[in-house]
């Protein structure tokens, strides 16, 4: 799942650049101010902050959408590296199309890659650049979103990197989606939960009454209202400079137990069974309710900030968690047609978090979103 090195050198470039600007807008606006508590510098930052970015994208925003209503411009605005332009295509995306604060039953990250021309300086103008974003990018992300076609669709993130240029000296981007349905998701039962594959929870009703939620979706659930609890009043969350390219955890990154003591329960941080420790039977598939469930949650949880931290102290980075998806696997016997393995894996996004007023910058459905 790893990225090429490549992608991620030009990124950290270009959002080294740009953090460089934020902070130093950031440095001018607090020294005007006389408040001294670490609390109250500690607002002042988040909000000057968010208020800088918010009139970034405002601005490129603006100047996208005046190229597009005058087509017959083809030169003028801005000159971007590849870099540059699709961080603030990205930023715009994000703040534009993206829903954050919701329940989602369903996820599912789709990549596309597409071609942005540059000139012989290696350079794209804002008309060109239009012409990527409306042409180019929402149609991929439209088509993308056709594929995936759950019933309540959303799109949640976006994640554009460089990943390599063409023989004609033209940027690759990777156009990476996360993709969400909208829905509710039951917090509790009396027994527990399925381990996976959207069966519901563990009781022998027919049809099962929760059929489509599984421990998986359940615990990523959690983990999400634990690391995202609900904004403050006419606040709306909008994430950034997203990073996809973190290799998915698996429960052997995250032993508890030495081999000789493993036995189907709690063995790993992620949820794992093998026939090696034991009978997969029902009592293993089940996550229960009063155990299990209070059990891997923080696990999960444990591992997204240790992972957080990993990548920024070897990037140079201070990203934070975005979101996730928790993903269940089976291996299953041929001849017996009973489970040899189970477990889950986890798939981690980090960012950029900035919380804005939800009047400022209302979320647009791409779905049906007209050019």
């Amino acid at each position: 799942m790893k990225k090429s090195n490549f992608s991620k050198r030009i990124k950290a470039l270009a959002l080294a650049g740009s953090a460089a600007l934020l902070i130093a807008g950031v440095v001018v606006v607090n020294g005007c101010k006389k408040e001294n508590t670490n609390a109250q510098v500690k607002q002042t930052v988040v909000d000057d902050e968010s208020e800088a970015m918010l009139a970034h994208i405002l601005a490129f925003k603006e100047r996208m959408a005046y190229y597009h209503e005058n087509p017959n411009l083809k030169t003028g605005g801005q000159l971007y590296s590849a870099s540059e332009a699709v961080i603030e295509l990205e930023s715009l995306l994000n703040f534009n199309f993206c829903y954050t604060d919701n329940q989602y039953n369903k996820k599912e990250y789709v990549t596309s890659e597409i071609i942005m021309p540059l000139d012989d300086l290696e350079k794209i103008n804002d008309p060109k650049l239009m012409e990527v974003y409306y042409e180019r990018v929402i149609d991929t992300i439209q088509a993308q979103m056709g594929r995936v076609n759950f019933p309540n669709m959303k799109l949640l993130m976006v994640d554009l990197d460089v990943s390599d240029m063409d023989s004609n000296g033209d940027a690759i981007v990777s156009i990476g989606a996360l993709i969400g349905n909208s829905g509710p998701i039951p917090i509790s039962n009396e027994v527990g939960w399925w381990f996976g594959n959207d069966v519901g929870d563990c009781s022998e009703v027919q049809p099962n009454p929760y059929e489509g939620i599984d421990a998986a979706l359940e615990i990523e659930n959690e983990v999400l209202n634990t690391m995202f609890p609900a904004p403050p009043p006419g606040k709306i969350r909008k994430k950034t400079n997203i990073v996809s390219n973190l290799e998915i955890v698996s429960p052997w990154d995250y032993w508890l137990k030495p081999e000789a003591q493993r036995n189907n329960y709690k063995d790993s941080k992620l949820f794992h069974a093998i026939e090696d420790y034991g009978a997969i039977d029902d009592d293993v598939c089940c996550v229960s309710i009063d155990n299990e469930m209070l059990f891997y949650p923080p696990q999960y949880t444990d591992i997204i900030n240790s992972e957080e931290e990993d990548y920024n102290n070897s990037h140079g980075t201070a990203y934070v968690f975005t979101n996730c998806i928790v993903y269940d696997h089976q291996l299953i016997d041929q001849f017996t047609g009973e489970y040899t393995k189970i477990w889950h894996t986890m798939q981690i996004f980090l960012g950029h978090v900035t919380l804005v007023n939800t009047y400022d910058w209302p979320v647009e459905d791409i779905t049906t979103y007209e050019q």
